[in-house]
């Protein structure tokens, strides 16, 4: 018998960063490995995530003169939407998925537009990035489905202008070109969000824009020329900026900054780190929690689980969240597709970089940057935005090779089971 001829690489394919290991199945490696492990895995986060909420906002909103309960059943109606968009674009197809790219760009910045609208949009610790929804259900935050909708206009565009992209953008011609049609609406989504102040999601956003492209497979040289235009738009956003500069500074010498001022957050979060010991003080006996951590149920909510949990709580969330990347590279590894290693690579870099940064600030690895724990952070529209984002990886982990014959297979096993115990159930009646 003749060998089976190689199959040909698409051209530019071998320029596409991809994860170690062999590219594709891998015999005796399960096809829907990644589908369930990180299905699994986000449902385990959301589960931490919502007893955290409830534990922090019985406190703070009965504090408030608020009903805990019916926060919690508001938040709990923000988790709804977002289980029931995870489940819808996790069946999408993958085209369908292309197709929703400039309309879920267009449309979050549309909303990001709103925030600086008199009357709708709110100011708050001096940001300006949220909007005033109707009906008493609260604030939401536009700028995190600008997350959302950049990865998936940076996969569909990359992947449509893939001849120039990984043919290498080593002209000016060339790199206008790239510019024009990846780099400026990524620059208009970032500065809509910095123009409002918010430094901390400017930074998820810049991270998301780099390791979308970088797994794309842009070139080192530009890659490193727009990280250091980066570096220095940073650095000259925190140094004109007071509060910024006066946080940055008490990271750095924490011993000459007062504890009840900029110090107080930091020293607070650490404090209830160190109260939690192995296996915490218990679900809800949180101390930290009565007034001492300010934004215990957002930036700080790692401090206050730590607390109640201990380090076997916390080491259980950071092993979850190293799931969540394994499987994004899993799946970015067994896919041969441009798009999906640029739209999963993007969604990795958010979620997986973002938890890094607010665990990296609770613990002092970092200055305090305003940044939410995804899953686990109170905030609906966080929240909806990083489910929506976990459908659009099942929507991927699904096509992987074998995968949805498997997932057939198996929804066909668990319809013929039903059909035959139905019978004998109403047999026995």
């Amino acid at each position: 018998m003749a060998a089976d001829k190689p199959t040909p690489r698409r051209r530019g394919s071998d320029r596409r960063r991809r994860p170690r290991g062999k590219d594709g199945p891998v015999k005796g490696e399960g096809s829907t490995l990644s589908y369930y492990a990180l299905l699994i895995a986000t449902l385990a986060l959301l589960a931490f995530g919502l007893i955290m909420v409830f534990s922090v906002q019985s406190v703070t909103t009965a504090a408030e003169g608020g009903n805990a309960f019916t926060a919690f059943t508001k938040y709990l109606a923000f988790a709804a939407v977002g289980l029931v968009g995870m489940v819808v674009l996790s069946r999408l197809p993958l085209r369908a998925l292309k197709r929703l790219a400039w309309p879920a760009l267009l449309l979050a910045f549309a909303l990001q537009l709103l925030v600086f609208v008199p009357g709708i949009g709110i100011d708050v610790y001096g940001n300006r990035n949220w909007i005033a929804l109707p009906a008493g259900l609260g604030t939401a935050q536009p700028s995190e489905f600008i997350k959302l909708g950049l990865c998936l206009y940076l996969g569909a565009t990359v992947s449509a202008r893939r001849d120039a992209f990984l043919g290498g953008v080593n002209s000016w011609p060339k790199f206008a070109r790239f510019g024009g049609w990846i780099l400026l609406p990524a620059g208009i989504g970032i500065g809509l969000v910095m123009a409002g102040g918010d430094l901390g999601t400017v930074i998820v956003l810049t991270a998301l824009v780099a390791g979308a492209l970088w797994l794309g497979g842009l070139g080192w040289r530009w890659f490193a020329a727009l990280g250091l235009v980066g570096m220095v738009g940073f650095a000259g956003a925190s140094m004109l900026s007071a509060n910024r500069r006066a946080r940055i500074l008490a990271w750095l010498h924490p011993e000459r900054y007062d504890p009840l001022d900029v110090g107080y957050q930091p020293l607070h979060g650490r404090y209830a780190l160190g109260t939690g010991g192995w296996w915490g003080v218990g679900p809800g006996s949180s101390r930290q929690k009565w007034g001492y951590l300010t934004q215990a149920d957002s930036d700080y909510i790692f401090a206050v689980l730590g607390e109640e949990f201990g380090l076997v709580g916390t080491l259980l969330v950071i092993l979850l969240f190293a799931v969540v990347g394994w499987c994004c590279l899993r799946i970015i590894r067994r896919s041969d597709s441009l798009y999906a290693a640029v739209v999963v690579g993007g969604i990795m870099t958010w979620i997986v970089g973002q938890a890094l940064i607010n665990m990296s600030v609770v613990v002092g690895l970092l200055p305090v940057l305003g940044v939410p724990l995804p899953l686990i952070s109170a905030g609906g529209s966080a929240l909806v935005s990083v489910l929506f984002a976990v459908g659009v990886l099942l929507a991927f982990a699904r096509n992987e090779p074998g995968a949805p014959e498997a997932l057939r297979s198996r929804s066909g096993a668990v319809r013929r089971t039903l059909a035959v115990i139905a019978p004998r159930r109403r047999k026995r009646v």
